[in-house]
């Protein structure tokens, strides 16, 4: 269809320009039937360009376009409304079709997705695959790169768990940073950070889980993260997550208990160095935990080597903090304490989980910060002298 050569420049005016631009958003939506109106918003001037397509009395008025009789007018002249939208702006669009084949495609992708992780592993709650794939844009596509990692990981030696055997010296454990690098070149792509390393990791820990043994997300918890990965032969980073500890009477062969062996000073146990055999020297009663390093270090000034035992989680307990506390547990009584804000309460309340734990000045409702406490934590930590009971509080 030609579209006479009047309209085309009649269309191209700003009065009709900005009414058709209506009736083919009206249109791409399916509303432009014909009881529709158009409702725009016109200049006297415009409205007079536009009425020479209407009836002479709808410019002098302020109603709006009236479908049916613009149809009519072009129709005169051997036109449909969709023929002149498309000469003046290209195909139109029926945005309902293309909102359903998205919704489609969308459905059909999660689909897929469920589907390639359930048949991974069929043990896995249906809760965790889809946790494991919420936030990625394409469902299928997280899938895949989640069934390639654990594929990946799977096609080692069943002989050598935690092996890598692509590497060219086995025996050593694959680390996360190491695995990330070579299988999407970059080192971070499976840090806890990452999507794809929250998803990885969640999967891996769905996998692992048992009756015994239920799921917990890794991406809360920070030991179980490592459990996760380690279910699948990967370490972590053991370097950086680090605990401080003040005159922990710690005995072993391991680097751990070499550390602690410097009185007086306080000292960074990392994860790494408490992978290694260790036990808390017999005879330690108790052993003081709190949130602070400023309350380590107050410590190390006024005490010295005298200072009763003393750990810091440095915030909220990580996996080094919970596996020196967790060591030390059943063998001593742990004092603990933190911020009385919200966090320091959500610390406290985790660490009165371990067996034997008490509040360290702790009442209820005891909203101070260490610091303005200090005084007192600090008579608590100097060594009472003998027969002396030293007040520890809740």
């Amino acid at each position: 269809m030609t579209v006479p050569l009047f309209l085309l420049d009649w269309a191209r005016r700003p009065g009709p320009r900005r009414a058709l631009a209506e009736a083919r958003t009206r249109a791409e939506a399916g509303r432009l039937g014909p009881r529709g109106r158009l409702e725009v918003d016109l200049t006297p001037a415009e409205r007079a360009d536009v009425g020479q397509m209407l009836k002479a009395s709808w410019a002098a008025s302020s109603d709006p376009v009236p479908v049916a009789v613009l149809r009519a007018a072009l129709k005169s002249h051997g036109v449909t409304l969709e023929e002149l939208l498309v000469e003046v702006g290209g195909p139109l669009r029926d945005l309902r079709a293309e909102r359903a084949a998205a919704r489609s495609a969308r459905s059909s992708d999660r689909e897929d997705g469920r589907a390639l992780l359930t048949t991974l592993a069929e043990s896995v709650d249906p809760a965790v695959v889809e946790r494991c794939l919420v936030g990625a844009g394409s469902w299928a596509q997280r899938a895949e790169q989640i069934a390639a990692v654990i594929r990946h990981l799977d096609a080692r030696s069943p002989l050598s768990a935690g092996v890598d055997a692509t590497s060219s010296t086995p025996g050593l454990p694959v680390r996360l940073g190491v695995l990330a690098a070579r299988m999407f070149g970059d080192a971070h792509a499976l840090d806890r950070g990452a999507g794809l390393g929250r998803a990885v990791a969640r999967f891996a820990a769905g996998r692992a889980a048992t009756a015994g043994r239920p799921y917990v997300d890794p991406v809360s918890d920070p030991a179980a993260w490592h459990e996760a990965w380690a279910a699948v032969g990967v370490m972590c980073d053991g370097v950086s997550t680090q605990v401080l500890a003040l005159n922990l009477p710690l005995v072993g062969d391991g680097p751990a208990a070499r550390l602690c062996a410097v009185a007086g000073e306080p000292v960074w146990l990392t994860l790494r160095t408490l992978r290694q055999p260790f036990s808390l020297a017999e005879g330690t009663p108790e052993v003081f935990v709190c949130e602070n390093p400023a309350i380590v270090e107050a410590a190390a000034d006024a005490f010295g080597a005298a200072s009763c035992p003393l750990v810091c989680t440095f915030g909220v307990p990580n996996l080094a903090a919970t596996t020196l506390l967790s060591a030390l547990a059943p063998s001593t009584t742990l004092r603990v304490r933190a911020d009385g804000d919200a966090v320091g309460w959500s610390i406290v309340g985790r660490l009165l989980e371990l067996p034997g734990a008490e509040r360290w000045r702790m009442p209820d409702g005891l909203k101070a910060y260490e610091e303005e406490l200090l005084d007192d934590l600090l008579s608590d930590l100097g060594r009472p002298a003998p027969g002396v009971t030293p007040h520890h509080g809740r």
